[in-house]
């Protein structure tokens, strides 16, 4: 082995890791492709699967029909459309010392808003949001998921059967190992001569055929506050393939929907209604068997009778043949109890799933008046269901998201670099805070309680009670709670001084015309005639 090959080649240690942590995955594994064959097979076929494999296909469409409905929620409330789900909170400190001088403070704004905008504009960019669609049900269906934002490039996404992980009790992520699969054609030139030497690789053997297709292990792994990464193809390391981040500005966003301490992996939404799902499974496909029963026609005739069987098979339509009526019967297919029950009981299943996806039809009772109010009240029940997975997705998704974003923007001197203003105490001053998920949810109860003010209290009592309000203060936290942006929308102090100078001037210019104006009724017609053309002389200049 030559000394540059000793220098790059390491033990087969990745591979081997890989292999002894994936036991520890196996049970999530087979869950999550049990899950995914009752909502949406393709997201974790089964394994040894190709493009020319056959799928399974689900009796029923309640399933998918959940995850898509979720899914497009969940979507909507992390990464809403042209509103950006971040803002850069400033510190205290620097709060108290912005607040001496209102132009600096104005000026600041004003540019942490064009980052703001600009970040906002590289996430549509980069295609994330298409993305997250595809992570989010990853998450739903099989509870993990992993995704990869490169220095270069769109954010990639590995399924749970691609990649393993380590954890220390509080799940914080210890090591991540991705593997992937990949022709030798597409490898650097030097990649392929260094695997065209088989002597000098120490997992070869002699004698070996040539491969078409390797097996490429990316390893990421923490270090004290930094996270480490580097590849390897059958036991050596690639070059230039090392790097290392800070912790905070990981580039890898291990994804859970719910987990234990002591876990790993974490556990599916799909996982606490496997049953109705499989229950509607079953039912589903046996209903679909007994119509299929049912709706076979299979004429019987009577064998001691007058009529021929062979002439009733052999008949066409409005053919006249010989024969007595009472000869020929209809096979009777007597299942309909059995079948009502049956549809009695999947109906039942199918609304319990229907409350568990979120669907919003399901939230309005069978009534002849069912109130707005109602159902606002209820879908807003459901969404403090999910109250616990915004928290996790803010902490795990979002906010290492936005981070990873702007240290890669910065890096290509795309935007300032904020996280370099630091104040005394040593901490950035400006740092991001996510505003959608759980942050949402928040606002949206506050602007319910303003609604539960104005119209139980404020509205009944009348202009007693309004004359108590301090309606520009109401008027901007409704605004808040909405999440919309006041700055020009309201008018300042200045303004509403301008407005009233002016409407004051104007009150003063048609009192001193009605004066002029009762002047001259008591006048002589000569100086009434000359003080009539001075009036209209100076309102024609005036306009």
């Amino acid at each position: 082995m030559t000394d540059a090959a000793i220098e790059t080649a390491v033990t087969d240690a990745d591979a081997a890791l890989y292999s002894r942590l994936e036991s520890d995955r196996e049970d999530f594994l087979y869950r999550a492709r049990e899950n995914a064959k009752l909502t949406i097979p393709s997201l974790m076929p089964p394994e040894g699967h190709s493009s020319a494999s056959a799928l399974y296909k689900p009796w029923q469409s309640i399933g998918s029909h959940g995850v898509n409905t979720l899914t497009a929620k969940l979507l909507m409330t992390l990464l809403p459309a042209n509103s950006p789900m971040f803002r850069f909170s400033v510190s205290d400190q620097a709060v108290e010392e912005l607040a001496q001088d209102k132009n600096v403070r104005a000026e600041v704004e004003k540019k942490l808003n064009e980052v703001e905008r600009s970040v906002q504009d590289e996430i549509e960019g980069l295609s994330i949001r298409a993305a997250l669609v595809e992570a989010l049900k990853h998450l739903v269906v099989c509870g993990n998921v992993l995704l990869y934002l490169p220095k270069k490039g769109n954010l990639r996404i590995f399924r749970l059967d691609r990649y393993v992980v380590q954890r220390d009790y509080e799940g914080n992520l210890l090591r991540a190992i991705i593997k992937e699969t990949v022709a030798k054609e597409t490898l650097p030139d030097d990649i392929q001569a260094m695997l065209s030497k088989p002597s000098e690789l120490p997992s070869d053997k002699p004698g070996q055929v040539a491969e078409k297709e390797y097996d490429v292990y990316t390893v990421f792994h923490r270090k004290g506050d930094r996270i480490h990464t580097y590849q390897s193809i059958k036991g050596m390391k690639l070059p230039r393939s090392e790097g290392s981040w800070k912790l905070d500005k990981s580039p890898i966003m291990a994804l859970r929907w719910t987990y234990l301490h002591d876990e790993d992996y974490g556990r599916a939404y799909i996982d606490e209604y496997i049953g109705d799902l499989t229950g509607a499974e079953a039912l589903s496909k046996s209903l679909r068997e007994a119509a299929a029963a049912s709706s076979k026609i299979n004429p019987m005739v009577n064998p001691t009778g007058l009529t021929r069987a062979q002439d009733v098979a052999d008949a066409e339509n409005l053919e006249v043949i010989s024969g007595r009526a009472d000869d020929v019967t209809m096979l009777q297919f007597d299942k309909q109890a059995d079948m009502a029950i049956t549809q009695g009981v999947l109906q039942d299943l199918i609304t319990r799933l229907s409350y568990a996806f979120m669907m919003n039809k399901s939230v309005q009772r069978n009534g002849e008046r069912v109130t707005a109010e109602e159902v606002r009240t209820m879908i807003s029940d459901i969404d403090d269901v999910l109250g616990g997975i915004y928290s996790l997705l803010a902490q795990e998704l979002q906010l290492p998201l936005v981070i990873r974003i702007i240290d890669r923007m910065e890096g290509e001197r795309k935007i300032p670099r904020l996280s370099g203003l630091k104040g005394p105490d040593g901490k950035p001053v400006a740092r991001p805070k996510i505003v959608t998920g759980i942050e949402a949810l928040g606002r949206g109860h506050d602007y319910n309680k303003y609604q539960t003010l104005i119209r139980d209290v404020l509205a009944p009592i009348g202009d007693a009670a309004w004359g108590e309000v301090n309606l520009p203060d109401l008027i901007k936290r409704a605004a808040v709670s909405l999440s919309i942006d006041t700055d020009g929308l309201l008018k300042s102090p200045e303004d509403k001084q301008a407005e009233q100078q002016q409407q004051m001037g104007l009150q003063q210019g048609q009192a001193n015309q009605q004066m002029l104006m009762d002047m001259v009724k008591g006048a002589t017609p000569q100086v009434a005639k000359v003080a009539s053309e001075g009036i209209a002389n100076q309102i024609q200049g005036t306009e």
